[in-house]
This record gives structure tokens, sequence and C-alpha cells, in this order.
């Protein structure tokens, strides 16, 4: 583990010092390069060590047929989206062996991320550090989601566009890999209503007190809703082990809300370094108020929140960018330590 973290610094210091400052056209080229070591690493992982993947590859090796042998009925046991399913078939028409299985998935998703930081990110390599420590436990357990949110996220450059029908149709490419993609439809609404600094202040401030004074409605709604329980019902199941609350004790709730405050504050500046500003605003807004109203179901929160709170990748570097006149490297000091204990905290369960 401590090679791991030694790797991980060794990289920040790279991109604020080297990469960051190369031409755009290097930058893609390293950029890439990245993408795919990393990609190459996760993939190649012991496909036995971790909770979840273990599961898929038990699937890949016992149920998942070949293009050969593949019946219309034939489909996966353990999650009910085709697409993930198919990918599966691929691969186990060329090979058995589930580390390339693993691998191709993880190829797929950090491709997807190389574009998702091309498109948003005007510092990417710091993006990468930013995502490796919030979220590096996505490509290594929670596969389908990693390749559902990167796909989502990719689409909602088309919003920005005006070109919501290919937003939707990256919704649904996302949601034969993990149902949870449709969370990202309202976004398409949002676009259309001119959401100001004071509708996202008194937002959060409605939301915190809704939580606060209204849990047993919130509770009686998702409880009781058919939606709900189709979709995450050993998320809000009472008894469940996947059900616990940490209301809005959960630390993450005002890590997100600091972070959409800060952002939200400093609308000049940002705005004038991207076209994406309102939709990424938008977009983080939306996930704060989930990981908010829904703090009675903490890992549902998490896993729906989590979504748009990749755009953490964008958000993050714009802040950078908009202080590093007033305050030097001081801001990235911060960046770099906290994303480290995310980091640290993330993977010392593996170890």
């Amino acid at each position: 583990m401590i090679l791991i973290l030694i790797a991980f610094v060794i990289y920040f210091f790279l991109s604020v010092f080297y990469f960051e400052n190369l031409p755009k056209s290097e930058k893609n080229f390293f950029l890439l390069i990245i993408c795919g070591v990393i990609a190459f690493i996760i993939g190649m992982r012991n496909p036995y060590g971790w909770s979840d993947t273990s599961a898929y590859v038990y699937e890949f090796i016992a149920d998942v047929k070949t293009l050969g042998n593949l019946l219309p009925t034939d489909g996966p046991r353990i999650y009910a989206e085709r697409g993930f399913y198919y990918i599966g078939v691929l691969v186990k028409t060329y090979t058995k062996e589930p580390s390339i299985y693993l691998l191709t998935i993880s190829i797929l998703t950090f491709a997807a991320i190389y574009k998702v930081l091309g498109n948003f990110s005007i510092y990417p390599f710091i993006g990468m550090y930013i995502y490796l420590g919030r979220f590096v436990n996505r490509n290594t357990i929670q596969i389908r989601a990693a390749l559902a949110i990167a796909i989502v996220i990719i689409g909602t450059i088309y919003i920005t566009k005006k070109r919501w029908w290919i937003f939707l149709l990256f919704v649904f490419i996302a949601s034969r890999f993990h149902t949870s993609a449709y969370i990202a439809l309202p976004l398409v609404l949002m676009k259309y209503i001119k959401i100001k600094k004071n509708h996202i202040y008194i937002g959060i401030l409605f939301a915190l007190v809704l939580a606060l004074f209204g849990g047993a409605t919130i509770n009686s709604i998702i409880s009781t809703s058919d939606l709900a329980n189709e979709w995450a019902r050993s998320y809000i199941e009472e008894g469940s082990e996947k059900a616990w609350s940490n209301d809005l004790t959960n630390p993450m709730i005002w890590y997100q809300i600091i972070i959409l405050l800060t952002f939200t504050m400093m609308e000049n500046p940002i705005s004038n370094y991207t076209k994406h500003y309102y939709m990424i605003r938008n977009a983080y807004f939306y996930s704060t108020l989930i990981i908010v109203l829904l703090c009675q179901y903490a890992i549902l929160a998490g896993r729906l929140s989590t979504i748009f709170a990749t755009f953490e990748v964008a958000i993050i570097p714009f802040i950078l960018k908009a202080l590093e006149k007033q305050y030097g490297k001081l801001p990235l000091f911060v960046v770099f330590v906290v994303y480290l204990i995310f980091f640290f905290i993330n993977i010392r369960s593996f170890f």
C-alpha cells in the first residue's frame, strides 16, 4: 500500500509541474497514455480479491455464454442489465480468462473517463488525481456503475449544445449497463430552468431543513415507492445491511455542500472559463440535493449522488484556476492533501 501511495503522490507532482504545462496536443497524448496505464493496472488486479468484482467474475466463468451458443433467453443472474452481460459474451467468445474480461471493462471505462477529462476539465491531469482519490472504488468494485456513469457524463455535453435527444441516447446506452443512469434524466429539464445563485442557496437550505425535520415523510415516500423498491430494494428495506443511515452527520454531505457553494459563489470568473459552467453547476446541485434528501439511506444516497459528483474532476480544477492569482499554490496543496486522504481511505480496506 505504501508503494501505491508514493506513486499517487509522484503522479500529483508530475501533473502540477510537468503534464499541465505541456501544449494541448502533448497533453492529450500523455493523458491517453496515463488512462491506458491506469486501466491496465486496475483491469489486471486479482479478480477474486475484491467484493462485487468476484461475483461478476464467477458469473462470467459459470453463466456467460459465447456468441456461438447464445440464446435469446440467456441473460445475467446477479444483475438485470443485459448490456453488461453482452460485453461478457463478446469477451468470452475469444477467451475464458476473467482477467481479460475485467481488463476490457476497465479499458472501456477509462476511455470514457479520458473523454470526460478532455471535454470538461481545465486541468485534466489534476482531474485524474481527483477522480482516483475520490472514485477509485468504482473501478475496482462498482464496475457496472463506473462504466455507466462515465457514459452519462460524456453525454451531458449535448445539454449545453441544446441537443438533448443525444443526451437521452447516452443515458439509454448507460442504462444498459446500470439502471441508475436514469437518475440523470431531470438534468434535461434543469437546462430550461434558469437556476440562479439564490435558488441554489435557498434550495440547499430547504433540503437541509426537510431532511432534518421531514425525515419520516421522506422515509415513507421512498419505502412505499414501487420504483424505489424495484431499483434499490436492498438499499431501502428495513433491516437490510445496506440500508444503514447516519442522517446529516454524513461528512460527505457537508463536503459536497462546501464545493457547491464555492463553485456557485465563483460564478463570474469560472463561467468565463467554460461554456459548460451552468450545466455542471445544475448537475452538481442536483447531486447535492440527492445526498441531502436521501441522507436516511446513506448508501443509496451515495450511489445516486455520485453520478454527477463525478463533475468534481472539472469543478475543483476550475476553482483552482479562479484562486491561483490570489492564493498561489495554497489551494493546490489543499487539493493534494484532501484527495490523498480520500485515496488512502478508499484503498486501505483492500490491504
